[in-house]
């Protein structure tokens, strides 16, 4: 039968807890995993050893999660991560194995740093203890006639002063004023506190700004706040598909939309519990490091997760024995020339004055530089008036691409026209762009003073338009500037050439120009150019010499705004003409466009008209919160894409390493593909120092990659409370006698160092335990770690254990980011979770059991509340029943009826199928089978055996339990300990065996069979209520008759040979394609009713549609099943009395038309 909830005699566990209220419930629970955790903590259940001689070993399994930053608190979204390598620990425990979760505490780089610095500036800027913060900035929400509505939420501290008021200040340039004054009242918005008020709107073509400034009770005033988005009357245009309004009325509207307030570092604070008095300790970063990582170890605890704490640990130099574990590693990687030094393009941020990596940064991981040719176009004269007088020296503008060997075919340039510009000085010349783009090349080395650039002008776009130019390689002695409204100033430098002849976008803007000069205030001379072919490219089994024009002509491009064609003729343009073209024109005629690239950016930048330089490929922020650039640095660096070393890495991916789904597989391929050089060195931040080159300080992603092959070791240096090695080794070893030649002895069998202080016996106990335990078995870890720690890891693995893949990872599971109840955890969404808080709200079991049922692929997971409100309610009953079955009088005995036999065989097969399910770590398919089917099947059985006026069997609700409590022990531990206990069994049932057992698969059909017969009884009894029947008619089909036989064999024979049905296949049943006098034509439409069941059924259960027999007799199940069928038909005002079964070819049967409707497997059914 199949197993889903069914009502019963007998109470369900639920019902059973439905007595005592959920807080009662939860307090029960939470006291259970007090006790239980307790137990463990003293039995030392989770510090796993290799097998001494002579204890049994059955094999090892070594998890390990990435190791949090400690800048805060652990969270939901780390518990959900976590977990799933927890769970794969308990399921190998299960089996037998020596399964370890060792679980360090990352403290190296900037995230901690940046957190102590802007703490630190808060103090600086507001005050201390208790600062005095801005209110929120103030939000245009609302219009009411010609003024608006605004709305800002007040200061999260006010230095313990009450708010007398507020002033709301308004400008529309340079100056601020007062606008209106506002009492200290709040009302609630979206259950947070606001303050809203009215202010006189813009007036026509005016731009407003407003901010706010807070006044407390001491008669100090606080900081003013950001300012708010401009606000601008604009004209609503009529819908002509509405009623007809107010013809052209105008009403304020927001320019753009940012993000809501930006936390102060003192307020996360605070939001982690922490006191105003103790927050000022955490300006100095070391405070952070003896701080977190011992309240992660508790909130752990917390949580029943299975870590072997001696094996803990806490990152940077503040550690001696992880410190000289690093140095090893680098002098490793710098001894197989695997680092190299130099300048290298590298995402910078100015405000720490550093390299900004992927850890580094608060928003743009993943990002790097990408390479730009900035393309030389001179203004020539007459100069436009905003550039007269200003520079005597040569005026260009800079024109970012990526497709330098195009420059042959331009025949303008464009500019924004609202966009604003820089003109500044690079000595010999005057450049002009974005003032982004400027800063972002002070930093390249292509400014006189790094870092800094001098600006001698400033100008709009529109104040450009039409000015004369000279672009480089095109055959016009001068083109113009023209106005394209599509432009981004957050990329490039603001300023594009044309090439209309080769791309989609530039023809179509071209074209649009060149036809509306009026539209666009531009003269017609400015657009008097022809096309310059100079690519010949073949489109549609022709060669196209100008595949822009062909394409946009083709597509039907009339305007820009055609931008779903313009896009496809791009991508064709663009992939096609690149990786297929020839160069037609200029100086490498003939030569592919690929390879012209190359060689025309080198000839350009050698005659002086071009440069490279490099922008970041998206917004990137550093955890000090400036917006980062890319910079030419010294460095040492990390050689991650060389040829050989990639090679070996991508075989390993290919060949080796389980990444549990092909999605994941292929991520990691692609990261191969790109990842390359990676500044592995830092100025400073926390950390291990570079060993031979001392100014560094080696960044946090460099120094995460093989550390797994410490947690081996770690016990050795850190045992018991000792995170940050400062107490003596447990077995008394100094940090400085740890030599690169002993670590080559443990992980690389080196000798045994000459005059090493550490006896060669703990030094050969030390290497078996790591040659035990390694390699890493599994790494769990969220999907973004791919792009950079997981793939280094891989790499690093390489380096180190060169030539050895056995000791190479054996496999990664990476997960998406958990939501919850379907949004982004976020502070301001006031659904941010800590692991401590989501325990203490539903106890650790609930948020184990509702974090696996979140889900368990690379998309977005969902915590949801009720799930885990709702474990609490189930975990409880399940203890509940436990404890009073044990007292019940239950049937002993053989198992001497079906529903006895089906349970037994149910249970087992939703044991098997868990089984496979916790084998590919797909936890919430294991979760439905052992928890919530397998509670359904329970269900179930006492439904039917209820029906029969029998108990349930004692050894099946015995064994019930005890599998409910072994492989929900993987997930929701506590509970099943204390259900364990109460059973009276002896030792862990974290330590016993994931249980076995032969399913029938003739069992589990009868069950599915019954099942069918209840659902089908029910939709048919349910369809004849009106008619308030008494009895049903069962007819049991023997076997097919021959028409319906025949239609089985013409289905199973036209199958295609991926057995799928060809298209139109129904159409052979049709009466005009079947012979004459054939046994189907006067059969009528009852073979087509018969050909479509029997198809959904193959679609459904595969060859099983085309058996022609059942493996069982259904009569004589049926009617042992009476009972349990006719309770499910007489309920409520129902007047049934009686169930009859028939034969189908019984000539009594009452009902022949029914009775010939039925075959095997599916019963048909008269009610009268």
């Amino acid at each position: 039968m199949a197993t889903h909830a069914a009502k019963g005699a007998s109470p369900s566990p639920a019902k059973l807890a439905d007595a005592k209220p959920k807080n009662e419930k939860k307090t029960l629970l939470s006291k259970l995993e007090k006790e239980m955790q307790a137990e463990w903590e003293a039995k030392k259940l989770f510090e796993v050893d290799p097998p001494k001689e002579g204890e049994e070993d059955n094999g090892k399994f070594m998890a390990t999660f990435p190791y949090p930053y400690m800048n805060g608190c652990l969270h939901l979204g780390h518990a959900f991560s976590l977990l799933k390598a927890e769970f794969a620990v308990s399921y190998h425990r299960l089996q037998g194995k020596r399964s370890l979760f060792p679980f360090g505490f990352h403290c190296t780089g900037m995230p901690i740093q940046a957190a102590a610095n802007k703490l630190k500036r808060d103090y600086e800027q507001y005050g201390s203890p208790s600062p005095k913060f801005p209110s929120g900035r103030p939000v245009h929400v609302d219009d009411a006639d010609d003024d608006i509505i605004l709305e800002w939420a007040p200061p999260t501290s006010t230095g313990h002063q009450d708010i007398t008021g507020y002033t709301l200040e308004v400008s529309s340039g340079a100056e601020w004023k007062e606008a209106v004054k506002v009492g200290p009242e709040t009302v609630l918005v979206k259950d947070k506190k606001k303050v809203q008020t009215k202010a006189t709107g813009p007036a026509e073509g005016e731009k407003l700004k407003f901010r706010v400034v807070t006044h407390l009770a001491d008669g100090t005033s606080c900081h003013a706040s950001a300012e708010s988005d401009e606000v601008v009357k604009v004209v609503v245009k009529e819908d002509p598909k509405k009623p007809k309004g107010k013809a052209g009325a105008k009403k304020p509207a927001k320019i753009a939309a940012k993000s809501g307030d930006a936390l102060h570092q003192w307020d996360i604070m605070m939001g982690m519990g922490i006191s105003e008095e103790e927050i000022t300790e955490f300006v100095d970063p070391m405070k952070w490091l003896t701080y977190f990582p011992p309240q992660g170890k508790e909130d752990l605890k917390m949580l029943g997760v299975h870590v072997d704490f001696r094996r803990s640990f806490i990152t940077t130099a503040v550690n001696p024995y992880y410190d000289s574990f690093i140095r090893w590693q680098f002098n490793k990687l710098k001894a197989g020339n695997r680092l190299a030094f130099g300048k290298r393009p590298t995402v910078y941020s100015e405000t720490d004055k550093q390299a900004c990596m992927d850890h580094d940064r608060s928003e743009g991981e993943g990002g790097g530089p990408t390479e730009y040719t900035a393309i030389k176009v001179q203004v020539i004269e007459p100069l436009p008036e905003c550039l007269a007088g200003v520079t005597t020296k040569p005026i260009y503008l800079l024109c970012g691409t990526l497709r330098p060997e195009t420059m042959i075919g331009q025949t303008n340039c464009w500019i924004l026209p609202s966009g604003t510009y820089g003109a500044f000085d690079r000595g010999e010349e005057v450049v002009i762009c974005s003032d982004r783009a400027a800063r972002n090349m002070s930093f390249q080395d292509l400014f006189p003073e790094w870092g800094k650039t001098t600006k001698v002008a400033t100008m709009t776009g529109e104040q450009l338009m039409g000015a004369s130019l000279k672009a480089p390689k095109t055959k016009y002695e001068k083109i113009h500037l023209l106005p394209l409204l599509t432009i981004k100033m957050d990329k490039g430098t603001g300023i594009v050439t044309s090439v209309p002849a080769d791309s989609p976008d530039d023809y179509a803007a071209f074209m649009d120009v060149k036809k509306k000069p009026d539209y666009y205030k531009v003269k017609p001379e400015w657009t008097d150019f022809d096309l310059i072919p100079l690519i010949d490219v073949e489109l549609d089994g022709e060669n196209r010499t100008m595949c822009a024009e062909y394409l946009c002509q083709k597509l039907g491009v009339m305007s820009p705004k055609d931008t779903d064609k313009i896009q496809i003729a791009h991508d064709i343009a663009y992939n096609d003409g690149f990786y297929k073209g020839i160069m037609s024109a200029g100086e490498f005629k003939g030569m592919k466009v690929a390879d012209a690239k190359v060689a025309c950016k080198k000839v350009m930048i050698e005659a002086g008209e071009a440069f490279v330089y490099h922008e970041p490929d998206r917004l990137i922020k550093s955890r000090s919160g400036d917006t980062c650039v890319i910079a030419l640095i010294d460095q040492w660096y990390l050689k991650y894409g060389e040829e050989g070393w990639r090679d070996e890495v991508i075989r390993h991916v290919e060949n080796t390493l389980d990444a549990y789904t092909p999605a994941c597989k292929k991520a990691f391929i692609d990261v191969l593909n790109w990842l390359t050089d990676w500044a592995c060195s830092r100025s400073f931040g926390l950390g291990t120092m570079i060993p031979w080159d001392q100014q560094f300080v080696i960044e946090s992603l460099s120094d995460s990659t093989i550390y797994m092959a410490y947690y081996t070791l770690a016990k050795y240096f850190h045992g018991d409370d000792n995170l940050r090695g400062e107490k003596p080794s447990p077995i008394g070893i100094n940090p400085e006698d740890l030599s690169d030649a002993v670590f080559d002895y443990i992980f690389l069998r080196g000798a045994y160092p000459e005059g090493c202080k550490i006896p060669e016996e703990k030094l050969a106990t030390m290497r078996g335990e790591f040659e035990y335990f390694y390699p890493m078995d599994l790494r769990v870890s969220g999907k973004d770690l791919i792009q950079n720690h997981l793939t280094m890891s891989l790499y690093n693995h390489s380096a180190i254990w060169e030539n050895k893949p056995e000791m190479w990872p054996r496999s990664f599971y990476t997960n998406g980011w958990v939501l919850v109840d379907g949004e982004k955890m976020s502070k301001s969404l006031g659904n941010f979770k800590t692991l401590k808080g989501a325990i203490e709200e539903f106890g650790a079991d609930a948020t184990r059991l509702a974090c696996a049922s979140a889900g368990d692929t690379m998309e977005d997971a969902n915590f949801e509340i009720a799930t885990a409100n709702n474990s609490i309610l189930k975990l409880f009953a399940f203890h509940e029943y436990a404890q009073k079955v044990q007292t019940e009088e239950l049937r002993e005995g053989d198992l001497s009826l079906f529903a006895d036999i089906w349970f037994d065989n149910e249970m087992a097969r939703l044991m098997e199928e868990a089984k496979m399910h916790f084998d590919r770590m797909r936890y919430k398919e294991a979760l439905r089978c052992a928890w919530f089917d397998f509670g359904s099947a329970r269900s179930q059985y006492y439904d039917v055996i209820a029906s029969l006026g029998q108990k349930a069997h004692k050894d099946l609700v015995n064994k019930w339990i005890e599998w409910t409590c072994i492989m929900m022990s993987i997930i929701t531990p506590h509970t099943m300990e204390a259900v364990w206990k109460m059973l009276g069994k002896e030792g862990s049932v974290l330590d016993s065996r994931f249980p076995f057992a032969t399913v029938n698969e003739e069992i589990s059909a009868k069950g599915t069979y019954i099942e069918k017969v209840k659902s089908d009884l029910i939709e048919k009894h349910t369809k004849a209520a009106k008619k308030e029947p008494t009895n049903v008619n069962v007819y049991v089909a023997a076997g097919y008759p021959a028409w319906k036989l025949k239609v089985i064999t013409m289905m199973k024979d036209c199958r295609e040979a991926d057995g799928s049905f060809p298209q139109g296949f129904m159409k052979m049943f049709d009466k005009k394609s079947l012979p004459e006098g054939d046994i189907l034509v006067a059969k009528g439409k009852q073979v087509g009713q018969f050909a479509g069941m029997v198809k959904s059924q193959y679609e459904a259960t595969g060859e099983a549609a085309f058996a022609l027999e059942l493996p069982f007799k259904e009569l004589p199940l049926l009617q042992e099943y009476e009972n349990y069928l006719m309770s499910k038909i007489k309920v409520g005002t129902s007047k049934m009395e009686t169930m009859k079964f028939f034969m189908a070819d019984d000539e009594s049967a009452p009902d022949a038309n029914v009775a010939e409707n039925s075959v095997p497997g599916k019963p048909s059914m008269a009610f009268n």
